[in-house]
């Protein structure tokens, strides 16, 4: 039996239910969370009407103390898409919700006033939260951290959230973002301004001796391979060097492939300018998370968290802010706004294409980060109407600019940075990733730069591709940190999963299973309305090249598509009925 807490805005009552999920459904995460989602969601619903739900999933190993494990996911329909949404964060909220004994959290209705729900052992309250809304995230995390107790986990949204942006983000413990696809102004929509959670204490499930073998080894791995040793090192960061030097880091609105100012950008100069200390989501021991105290200068003193490498891609790249300090800033301000880094990063970046080209007057220039930062704040409020513009995302903010052929997006969503056009597979990646163009829900990106995909014809890429997208939709399931990724195998992974299910699961158990939560998910996505020809890549990567890259060949990008289609049983894309 599955214990799920219901929370309902509009009648403000919370109720509580144990129910069974057949087969691998109640392993949890993902695989728990597209079950409630089939069973309670109105696919044709709006997304941001009452109607709409939020779902909520801490990792199930989290209360094991399995290094990694401390994630937490969020699943809805998505403002930015219109079609099924996830995101995940680290930070504490995991493991608080698993030890208060709540495998998942399910949110309906809308309030009409502001409110806090808060989650405990013994269930749930919704509190006002009238006081909280207008503030930023930063002041409304000390408003709510005076009013909790020490085991305590916060999630909160700000400006962009409350006046319902599309690329709002929900901001766990201030510094970890449920980011892409608009969760922020889900939330907002239901007047939800937070969710916060107080754990009793520790708790520790027990398991058998192989799983128990299994964690050890992934915390060894985790604390002692090179791959651990490198997040350890420079966290995300290290990837500019990595995307410049294979000619993939996206500069000048998907111009080019290479930033000229990318030392400046990398990781290995931080401390130049700041004092660099490491944190962690506990009790993981990679600790890749950054903690800069700045050193000299106006800002000597100051103490901020991050950025990751998204977005030192999405600012530095794309909107050619040179000086890593300078992105810091940034990063800062769109976690304090509540709002996502990655489509912040491409949004704006369009806005100076648009001004660079004449189509705009009003819009930022390259690299001027006090009018970034001013953008920013101004399409989170949304009272300019530039800001107006970019806050409903990039494919209305594209309409308004006249540059629909131009904009680089799939089903709505912007992509990570990874360049196809030099990373030929990650056409693949984003074009059929439910969620839009992501590079997480197979990090397809890994074996293209490891060579492994290097002369495969269509069907070798989507054959390596299904593997990669499989694992880790069983990682979401598990919704266990990307890093930890080669630190798993199959068989690893089936003794994993057979304890959380309580009976043995072989691996090709576990692959069938992954492959029909796959084709649910499509079936979802169809049902909200996405069809096969939203399965394709922004126009300009099939007609413009990249510096020395030609762009992507229609046929080249049909015979991978195609194989990936057969491989996964969908006569022409069309996903098998239920």
């Amino acid at each position: 039996m599955t214990r799920i807490l219901f929370a309902d805005l509009t009648s403000g009552r919370v109720s509580v239910e144990d129910l069974s999920f057949p087969g691998l459904d109640g392993l949890g995460g993902k695989a728990l969370a597209v079950h409630l989602l089939e069973r309670y969601l109105d696919p044709k619903v709006d997304p941001l009407a009452p109607g709409n739900i939020i779902i909520f999933t801490p990792s199930p190993l989290a209360a094991y103390g399995f290094s990694g494990s401390n994630r937490f996911g969020a699943f809805t329909k998505s403002p930015l898409t219109g079609a099924f949404l996830e995101s995940y964060a680290g930070g504490t909220m995991a493991r608080t919700l698993r030890e208060t004994g709540w495998e998942a959290v399910m949110v309906q209705g809308a309030s009409s006033e502001p409110v806090r729900l808060h989650i405990d052992r013994d269930g749930a309250a919704l509190l006002p939260a009238g006081d909280l809304w207008g503030r930023e995230v930063f002041a409304s995390e000390d408003c709510l951290r005076s009013l909790l107790g020490k085991r305590s986990s916060t999630m909160v949204i700000g400006p962009a959230g409350e006046t319902k942006s599309t690329i709002a983000s929900a901001q766990l413990d201030n510094d970890h973002a449920l980011g892409r696809g608009g969760l922020g102004a889900v939330f907002g929509s239901k007047r939800l301004k937070a969710v916060t959670v107080t754990s009793a204490g520790a708790v520790r499930e027990q398991a058998g001796g192989s799983f128990q073998d299994v964690r050890r080894r992934v915390s060894k791995l985790a604390t002692d391979s090179p791959a651990a040793n490198a997040y350890r090192t420079f966290g995300t960061p290290m990837m500019v060097a990595v995307l410049n030097e294979a000619g993939a880091f996206p500069t000048r609105y998907w111009e080019s492939g290479r930033a000229a100012h990318r030392a400046s950008l990398e990781a290995e100069h931080w401390p130049e300018w700041a004092k660099v200390e490491t944190e962690t989501c506990p009790p993981c021991p990679i600790r890749c998370r950054r903690r800069l105290t700045i050193t000299s200068g106006p800002h000597e003193g100051r103490v901020v968290r991050g950025p990751e490498y998204e977005t030192l891609f999405s600012f530095g790249g794309l909107c050619m802010v040179e000086q890593a300090q300078d992105v810091l800033f940034i990063h800062e301000e769109c976690n304090r706004l509540g709002m996502d880094t990655m489509s912040a990063g491409n949004l704006v970046s369009l806005a100076i294409k648009a001004t660079q080209d004449g189509r705009r007057t009003d819009g930022p220039l390259p690299g001027d980060t006090q009018a970034i930062v001013a953008l920013l704040r101004s399409m989170a409020r949304r009272d300019t109407e530039l800001g107006d513009i970019l806050s409903r995302g990039i494919r209305e903010a594209a309409a308004a600019f006249g540059m629909e052929d131009e904009a680089i997006h799939v089903k709505g969503m912007e992509p990570a940075g990874y360049d196809p056009r030099s990373l030929r597979g990650m056409a693949l990646a984003f074009a059929t990733s439910p969620r839009g163009a992501c590079h997480l829900r197979a990090t397809f990106y890994k074996p293209i730069l490891a060579g492994m995909t290097q002369g495969k014809d269509g069907d070798g890429v989507a054959e390596i591709f299904i593997d990669y997208e499989d694992r880790m939709f069983l990682y979401d399931c598990l919704i266990m940190c990307r890093f930890y990724r080669d630190f798993m195998t199959w068989e690893d992974l089936a003794v994993v999963a057979g304890e959380l299910s309580g009976g043995e699961v072989s691996v090709a158990d576990l692959q069938a299973q992954m492959n029909d939560l796959l084709t649910r998910v499509r079936r979802l996505n169809f049902a909200m309305g996405l069809g096969v020809a939203d399965d394709t890549l922004p126009q300009r990567f099939f007609t413009e090249g990249l510096d020395d890259k030609p762009p992507i060949g229609v046929e080249e990008f049909q015979d991978m598509l195609q194989a990936y289609f057969n491989r996964r049983g969908w006569p022409e894309g069309v996903p098998r009925s239920a």
